[in-house]
């Protein structure tokens, strides 16, 4: 094989396999012993020269600076020399360590990658309600309720458990730190809900017309009870929780003000209007607020509404008059009508309504909140309906919702006071459909049919459920024979224009809302209540929007901290001496070598200065 005579080594060169690279010859900087062989693509090799003639036999090629391939490779490139001359490599003749060149080398295509799952990612995260195209179901609505649920805010009794109180003091400290981590972290998760479906999305959708325009601002917010986790814990800690729930999971919000709600548990329409509602909470009492009906204790209602608000109340929220056509009382024909619509929003603790009760005094309060409202004098025309928000679901038979009806009690010993309930007892489920949405009130025959009277919003089931109660027939046993009465059934939502519910039954939904919690997707909902001219009544309407399990916040967020370290990383090492010193280029012969049938021809030597 003969080239022309360069003071090159790359005119020794034969490539192996299929590698077709341009070559430059580079001088190291003094004192490396070596010359430096540059491949097209920053690829570097550095041949240096033994006692005895030539070359090495190998040398290893590594990336340098900014390299178009994916992974870092070495490449053996052997010389022309005598054959069965042995070579040997001189690793100090190396430009740069060839390790952290490797590895620097891999920076740049790993974090373009990263950079754009974390650009993707983080996207989607912020903008889940866009992609899933989530909507109030009548974004045009002058009743728009943010619809959250048992977010329950847990504390230091998760982080210093007694369950681990025998493990060895490392093992201790390890779980006390995930588990603060952990809380820390699920309060931001609970915070992401809110803020981007209160404030991020519907800040963007006013701005930009081209967004889809389903996810307005709500009119109004209400978490439905299980605020924190636990109601035995001492007054610190509930403080603490109460301070992360109004700082940290929903900032910039407001709750009642002090004297908002007057001695009959209302709030007047002058004050009203003096409330920015979008910005305030309507927080309903849980059990894991205040326990059920045997643990309620005055100091635990005491505490929870000096840090939260009032356990009962309730307000209307006023509308314009409307004009409209309703059917005339002889049947024939239509007459014109004038209406105010207005709509009865309820906060009402249902966990002290079944007996055994703790305290009699405390269960009476809520007893005289509702005869309260049993006794208004409402308009029974459609034009009033009711919003009822409450913590525990109202009864509904095995198999309607994940949980069945349940009720367990303290020992005899304890006074066998109520412990746990999944559902109101049936009594009192029909006492409240009853007189709030009329049947008890005025008559069966002086409900309007056909017409929704209102919506009954609860928590407490944290898988969630959608059902309709409605007055039906009932066979029902008087001595030895059967007659016909009429009694509240249930059955689920979705069933009720199948021939469940009749045309002409009094119906009202109620729809028990999935826990926001990241165990149950961090779900939330989105109601909608207007006043339909055509039919002269209240519409209403739910649908959700979940965020995704709170590993998927947690993933996308580690994944964002990752991407950044490794940018400042890239950014920085090359300015630390870690990667060696620079090298300059000068004068050298351009030598470019191909292969033609698996033989090496002759290199061209092409003159390049630089």
């Amino acid at each position: 094989m003969s080239t022309e005579q360069e003071p090159s080594l790359a005119s020794d060169l034969r490539p192996p396999g299929r590698i077709h690279p341009e070559l430059e010859i580079s001088q190291p900087d003094s004192g490396s012993g070596g010359d430096l062989l540059t491949l097209k693509g920053g690829m570097t090799a550095a041949l240096r020269a033994g006692t005895s003639p030539p070359f090495p036999k190998a040398v290893y090629l590594h990336l340098e600076e900014a390299s178009p391939l994916p992974i870092a490779i070495v490449v053996i490139v052997y010389l022309n020399n005598a054959p069965g001359r042995p070579g040997s490599l001189d690793k100090t003749a190396l430009p740069r360590p060839l390790a952290m060149s490797a590895v620097y080398a891999l920076l740049r295509p790993l974090l373009v990658l990263l950079t754009a799952i974390s650009i993707i990612s983080t996207a989607s995260l912020y903008l889940y309600p866009l992609l899933l195209n989530c909507s109030y179901p009548n974004p045009a609505a002058p009743f728009r309720l943010l619809t959250l649920a048992d977010p329950q805010i847990e504390g230091n009794t998760s982080i210093f458990s007694i369950r681990y109180a025998e493990s060895p003091i490392l093992l201790r400290e390890l779980r006390r730190l995930r588990k603060t981590l952990d809380l820390w972290g699920n309060d931001f998760y609970l915070r992401h809900i809110y803020q981007t479906l209160h404030t991020t999305i519907p800040a963007l959708t006013s701005r930009f017309s081209f967004l889809p325009q389903g996810l307005t601002h709500p009119t109004h917010t209400v978490v439905l009870g299980d605020l924190i986790g636990s109601q035995w814990i001492d007054d610190d800690e509930f403080a603490s929780r109460g301070q992360r729930y109004w700082q940290t999971v929903f900032p910039d919000t407001n709750r009642l003000p002090e004297n908002a709600v007057d001695e009959s548990k209302r709030i007047s329409p002058a004050t009203y209007s003096t409330i920015h509602w979008p910005n305030t909470l309507i927080n309903v009492a849980g059990n894991h607020d205040i326990g059920y009906s045997g643990d309620i204790r005055p100091d635990l209602i005491q505490r929870f509404e000096s840090t939260y608000g009032p356990v009962n109340y309730a307000f209307t929220v006023p509308f314009p008059a409307v004009n409209g056509t309703v059917p005339a009382p002889d049947g024939i024909g239509t007459t014109s009508v004038t209406v105010t619509p207005s709509l009865r929003i309820i906060n009402l603790n249902s966990l002290n309504i079944d007996s055994p009760a703790r305290e009699y005094s405390i269960q009476m309060e809520t007893y005289n909140f509702m005869n309260s409202l049993f006794g208004d004098n409402d308009v029974w025309d459609g034009s009033v309906a009711t919003v009822l928000l409450t913590h525990v679901p109202l009864y509904k038979p095995e198999g309607v919702c994940v949980d069945g009806p349940m009720n367990e009690y303290y020992e005899e010993y304890y006074g066998g006071v109520l412990k746990e309930q999944n559902h109101l007892s049936r009594g009192a489920s029909d006492m409240l459909l009853g007189e709030l949405f009329g049947e008890r009130r005025v008559g069966e025959d002086h409900v309007p049919q056909g017409k929704e009277m209102g919506i009954i919003l609860t928590g407490h089931d944290h898988e969630g459920c959608d059902i309709v109660h409605w007055l039906g027939e009932a066979e029902k046993k008087d001595g030895e024979k059967l007659k016909e009465e009429k009694e509240w059934k249930a059955g689920k939502w979705g069933e009720r224009k199948t021939g469940l519910v009749g045309e002409r039954d009094i119906w009202v939904r109620e729809v028990t809302v999935r826990s926001m919690m990241g165990e149950f997707g961090g779900n939330a909902g989105l109601t909608s209540a207007w006043f339909d001219t055509d039919t002269m009544s209240w519409r209403f309407e739910y649908s959700t929007c979940p965020v995704g399990t709170q590993h998927i916040w947690w993933t996308v967020h580690v994944v964002d901290l990752i991407t950044v370290a490794l940018g400042i990383a890239y950014a920085v090492l090359p300015f630390t001496g870690v990667l060696g010193s620079s090298r300059r280029k000068v004068v050298v012969p351009k030598v470019i070598v191909t292969e033609a049938n698996g033989g090496a021809k002759s290199p061209a030597v092409e003159k390049k200065t630089q």
